[in-house]
């Protein structure tokens, strides 16, 4: 019976800690109630970064950056859940729905930073948008002006260049569409 005991106040104590850890680290950003980091997560707010009620963000086997540039805003839907190693540079808007799933070393950038042929000039930038309920897999690549679909899967190694339909399966490099996935989580042949 203590031993029952034992375990659920290491759980509370280990929420908690989760908690403060996460009102120190994101102490230059806008944060709801009750979001949690556990690890040392790189912030780098000259821009706004507002994360919603409940998130909780992992950085401890692998650093998470989050980073937004002057006048950039990165914004993190309520519950959604970021795996360490997640890297997001916004320059101008990125905005990730509700309860969305981000698996480890996921990288989101709204911006190329340098044109390809001219390095010394800038490329542009332009907005990545992800619907509510998007489970974007392991080491995905999304890049500037993408919009996500509610509900979408992005397939572990992704490169997601063009926009994804809501309730849609895309994998590849650069991603396409595979399946359709029912608004009931079931894939559809």
């Amino acid at each position: 019976m203590y031993f029952i005991y034992w375990v659920l106040l290491k759980a509370t104590l280990s929420a908690g800690l989760h908690v403060i850890n996460a009102a120190y680290r994101l102490r230059n950003c806008t944060k709801g109630r009750m979001v949690t980091v556990k690890g040392r997560l790189k912030i780098a707010a000259k821009g706004n970064i507002i994360i919603g009620n409940g998130c909780r963000i992992w950085s401890h086997i692998g650093t998470t950056q989050i980073s937004a540039g002057p006048r950039a805003t990165i914004e993190v839907g309520e519950n959604t859940f970021i795996n360490t190693g997640t890297i997001i540079t916004s320059r101008k808007h990125i905005q990730i729905g509700k309860n969305c799933q981000i698996a480890n070393q996921v990288i989101m950038m709204d911006d190329d930073f340098h044109d390809v042929t001219v390095r010394e000039s800038k490329s542009g930038k332009d907005n990545i948008i992800i619907g509510d309920n998007v489970w974007i897999a392991t080491r995905a690549v999304i890049l500037k002006g993408v919009t996500i679909g509610e509900g979408a899967v992005v397939a572990a190694g992704s490169v997601v260049t063009k926009d994804v339909p809501a309730y849609t399966l895309v994998g590849g490099v650069p991603a396409k569409f595979i399946k359709t996935i029912s608004q009931n989580n079931t894939i559809e042949n």
